[in-house]
Parts: C-alpha cells; sequence; structure tokens
C-alpha cells in the first residue's frame, strides 16, 4: 500500500528555467522584495502543496551575469514567510560543510520554534570554492570526505535535538554512491533527479533497500524527484513557449549550467556537434549528473548539437521535464505514482510569476482531485499537526488506498 504522495513548490525568483528572467513579467523589478516570497508561498498553500522549498548558493558567482539567483539567504527568508503564511512547511539549505554544528542548531531550533515546527532542512554538502572562499577561505574537501564531514554533523544535531524530542524534517539530494548511503541513512525526504520513469523507480527501490540493510523503515523516506512544469492551454501553446524560453538562454548561462556538473562547452560554441560528452574527473562538485548528461545527449542521436543538450536540460538540469496541457502533465505525474517510481514531486515551475500560476490553477486540482498533497486532505492518521515532519510521517502511514473512492487518476 502506497504512502499519500506529497508535493513540494521548488521556486527561483524567475522560475527554474534560465532563460526565464528575460521573458516579460518575469518581477526581476521585485529582487529585493520579499512580499514577492510571501505571495509565492501562498499561492503554493492555496494550490495544496505541502511545502515550499528554496535552494542557495553562498559566495559570489559570475552567472549572476546571465542568471537570476537568489537574492535572499534563506534561512533568514523563511522567519519571514512563517509570519506571514500559515499552513506550509518551508524547506531551507544549511551547508554541513561550512556551517558549525551550533551555528546550524541556532539557526534550525530558533525557525523551528518560530514556526511551530513548519521547517524543514535541506541538508548540503557544499563542494564550490566560491563557497569555500565566503566563509574565510581553505580547501574544499573531496566528495566523500565531504560526506564524512556531514554524517557527524548530522549526528550531533540529530542527538541534540533528540533529547529535546523535536527536530527540523531532514531533506537530502544525494545520488552518489556516498550520497545514495547518506541520504538512507539520515532524510525522510530525498530530492532527485531522475529523467525517466525506470532511473527513478530504480532509484527509489535501491534509497529503501539501503534504508532496510541499516533498519529503517523504507516507508520513513519519502522520494520525491524534480519535475519541471511547462504547460500551455494546448500541446502546441506549451511546445512554443519552451522553446522561446530555450532561446532566451545566453552562451554564458549554458557554459555555467554545463560546467557545474563537470562538464565544459567547446570553444566552437553551442552549435559544434556533440561529439561525446566528458566529464573532469577532478571535478569536485555534483557528480551525481554526470550519467544523466550523458544518457541525455545519447538519446539525441548522432547529428546532435551542444545546443540540443542545452535545450534538453535548460531548467531541469536533469530532472523530469513536462511541456504540455494540464491533463497532460498530470497524467504522466499520476503514471510514475501508480508505478512507484516516487512518493510525489517537487515542482520547478518553468518561469515566474505566471508558470507557478498556470500550475496551480491548471494542474494543481487534478492532483489534489487524486489525493496528492495537503490539500487533498489526508484521511485517517495523517493529522495537521502544524509540525512539517510529524505531518511527512504521518502521510506515510495513510496510505492512497485511504483516500475517497473514485479518486484514483487524473486522466
Amino acid at each position: 500500500m502506497s504512502p499519500i504522495p506529497l508535493l513540494f513548490a521548488e521556486f527561483h525568483h524567475s522560475g527554474d528555467h534560465e532563460g526565464a528572467w528575460r521573458l516579460p513579467g518575469s518581477a526581476v523589478d521585485r529582487l529585493a522584495d520579499p512580499s514577492y516570497y510571501v505571495e509565492r508561498t501562498r499561492l503554493a498553500r492555496d494550490g495544496g502543496f505541502d511545502a515550499v522549498f528554496f535552494a542557495d548558493f553562498v559566495g559570489y558567482d559570475p552567472i549572476v551575469r546571465d542568471v537570476v539567483r537568489w537574492p535572499f539567504e534563506p534561512t533568514t527568508l523563511a522567519a519571514h514567510l512563517f509570519a506571514s503564511v500559515p499552513d506550509i512547511g518551508v524547506v531551507v539549505t544549511g551547508s554541513t560543510v561550512f556551517a558549525t554544528v551550533d551555528q546550524l542548531y541556532r539557526s534550525f531550533s530558533t525557525l523551528y520554534d518560530l514556526s511551530g515546527g513548519r521547517i524543514g532542512w535541506n541538508i548540503v554538502t557544499t563542494g564550490a570554492p566560491a563557497t569555500a572562499h565566503a566563509f574565510g577561505g581553505g580547501v574544499v574537501e573531496q566528495h566523500d570526505a565531504r560526506y564524512e564531514t556531514a554524517d557527524t554533523v548530522v549526528d550531533e544535531l540529530s542527538r541534540r535535538w533528540a533529547e529535546q524530542g523535536r527536530r527540523p524534517l531532514f531533506a537530502q539530494a544525494g545520488a552518489s554512491e556516498r550520497g545514495r548511503e547518506f541520504a538512507a541513512r539520515h532524510a525522510e525526504v530525498i530530492f532527485t533527479a531522475t529523467p525517466h520513469k525506470q532511473a527513478a523507480a530504480a532509484y527509489r527501490a535501491d534509497i529503501r533497500q539501503r534504508a532496510m540493510m541499516i533498519g529503517r523503515d523504507p516507508d520513513e523516506i519519502r522520494v520525491l524527484p524534480g519535475v519541471l512544469i511547462t504547460v500551455g492551454e494546448t500541446d502546441d501553446d506549451a511546445v512554443a513557449l519552451r522553446e522561446h524560453l530555450n532561446s532566451l538562454v545566453t552562451v554564458g548561462a549554458a557554459r555555467h549550467m554545463l560546467s557545474a556538473y563537470g562538464v565544459s562547452l567547446p570553444a566552437a560554441g553551442l552549435d559544434s556537434p556533440l561529439d561525446a560528452v566528458a566529464f573532469d574527473p577532478a571535478h569536485n562538485g555534483i557528480r551525481s549528473r554526470a550519467a544523466v548528461l550523458a544518457e541525455l545527449a545519447e538519446s539525441l542521436g548522432p547529428s546532435a548539437t551542444w545546443r540540443g543538450l542545452v535545450d534538453r536540460i535548460a531548467g531541469s538540469r536533469g530532472h523530469l521535464a513536462l511541456t504540455g496541457t494540464a491533463d497532460k502533465v498530470a497524467a504522466v505525474m499520476n503514471e510514475w505514482i501508480d508505478d512507484e517510481a516516487c512518493d510525489g514531486f517537487v515542482v520547478k515551475f518553468s518561469h515566474n510569476p505566471g508558470g507557478a500560476e498556470d500550475v496551480v490553477r491548471a494542474v494543481a486540482p487534478r492532483l489534489t482531485a487524486r489525493g496528492v498533497g495537503r490539500g487533498a486532505g489526508w484521511p485517517g492518521q495523517a493529522v495537521r499537526s502544524g509540525e512539517l515532519r510529524s505531518e511527512v510521517r504521518s502521510s506515510s502511514s495513510a496510505t492512497a488506498e485511504a483516500i475517497a473512492s473514485g479518486a484514483s487518476s487524473w486522466t
């Protein structure tokens, strides 16, 4: 029996697609306006989402010339959102490598108290040299060593919070071998980039097996693939929007997108042949997308160009990307859940504010009607307690079969 699926919303200022900030109405004039994020969070709440999620990058990155990044420090932003928007969780990023145990304990304990428990911690093992510089310099630990540090940090924080009988929700995005080990040990929610259903099902099965091997109940872990949604009144409208967004991606943004995963754009540029995707073996950042990019490149065929690969990963960055009508988008998501490829989704909006509003207006009702997210009204043991971690755990105990009869699909 399957747990009730969860629905998280990931908000980038202008949307997830790297070209979205160049669309008319992209709200780039509101970069310093916290009320914009209050509006986005209320939108997610009204759409039946369980939580909103904010990624983060600490340190100067030249990509700000080509892509709008996150303008607010997320833990501070979360405190503002908690004061303004009731009845939704907020998950924010905190580094186990550069923040100390005491800093993390104080920040997330404070957010827990301010919100009545509605806070989640996205546990990251930061590897960017720019972040090391922002924290005062120092050498960035190697990939697996960072996870060793993270294990120590999370174990100590878990011990402290256990003494109080409460703690934030733990979220993580481990996809490498060491990352999966870490996620299966600690996380209650796992974000994953799996562009195909078979890969998603295999990842979820692997995580559940790892959890059982260390004595955890696998139903305590919810695997949520990211899904970039580009929705239109017709399929042609949605495709045209996606193609327009792709046309707005600058060369600088494309180069940065690839380099984040250890891939260099050839000097010949985006229209050069995509002969092979070569990965830098010395890359110390995100490694898990290497296989995803290689698979996508191979699927494009022998006449592909680098522009074709960039068009595929822009916005989605290796996650599932759905383009079409609301019915079409919801039907695919329904299939993934029915086939136990996931436990819900992290929705990534093609553009903001318009794209998020389109998803809430047209797609969200087709999700909550089937029983996805808090908007469906959780039955049985799944009680809205106010604490995000408890609600995620109780939605694991309550099952999708307990949803009112007749709401079995979004077709």
